[in-house]
């Protein structure tokens, strides 16, 4: 099974650099990457084994659970085998438990990991039902912000009592859609994703809210646990 996240429409590119001069040395800072590419196009499991077991910590929370969907906390795992390259894994896919489990891979020959399409196509799935909306539509609007609107900056991730060096992506999809009048305050949608070269998987964080008055109207995301129950 292949997540409908699919990897092909986008390429690397580089959105530009920042200099620093030190010391009177001039020092190049990182290139700061595309988001589509940083997110969709590295080799995020060719630094895993086979039989790792990445664990992901979901939660999510509503401010009203018939207007924007359940709230509910759980645990997606990805199970690795080896694939058909040293650089790819074959991922079994346990998304949830009990009555929330959902069927979902297993996925064959990935470089990429498939928790970040998991993550979206649930949230996405969630946001059609509620407003009787066409999937592609939310779809549609966060590849796009992605594409030209994503703010990239430098971030540090903890792990195992360390930082790794990483990157923070930001989106607001929704902020100018023509249609955000119908949303009930979910235009302010705000998605933050963490990554890092060095994490098992380099997906650390996945976090999307929205505001409310005295409490988030959806706060909804997914940790990497290094050292899960």
């Amino acid at each position: 099974m292949n997540s409908s996240f699919d990897r092909s429409p986008w390429r690397p590119c580089l959105a530009g650099s920042i200099f620093l001069a030190l010391a009177g040395v001039a020092h190049a800072a990182p290139a700061i990457p595309d988001a589509a590419t940083l997110l969709f196009e590295e080799p995020q499991l060719d630094k895993t084994s086979a039989n790792q077991v990445l664990t992901y910590a979901y939660h999510r929370k509503s401010a009203d659970d018939k207007l924007y969907g359940a709230s509910f906390e759980d645990t997606i795992r990805l199970t690795l085998d080896k694939g058909e390259t040293p650089q790819t894994r074959t991922v079994k896919v346990q998304l949830f438990s009990g009555s929330n489990r959902r069927a979902a891979g297993p996925f064959e020959n990935m470089s990429g990991n498939p928790v970040l399409s998991l993550f979206l196509e649930h949230h996405i799935g969630v946001l059609a039902e509620s407003y009787r909306a066409n999937p592609r539509y939310f779809k549609t609007a966060i590849r796009v912000a992605l594409r030209d609107k994503a703010e990239v900056k430098p971030a540090e991730i903890p792990f195992e009592g360390r930082t790794l060096p990483g990157w923070r992506v930001t989106i607001q999809p929704f902020s100018d859609d023509p249609n955000k009048a119908r949303l009930n305050g979910l235009d302010t949608l705000r998605y933050e994703f963490l990554v890092a070269r060095d994490l098992p998987g380099e997906i650390a964080r996945i976090e999307v809210s929205a505001p409310g008055k005295n409490s988030p109207l959806l706060d909804e995301g997914i940790s990497y646990e290094a050292k899960p129950d």
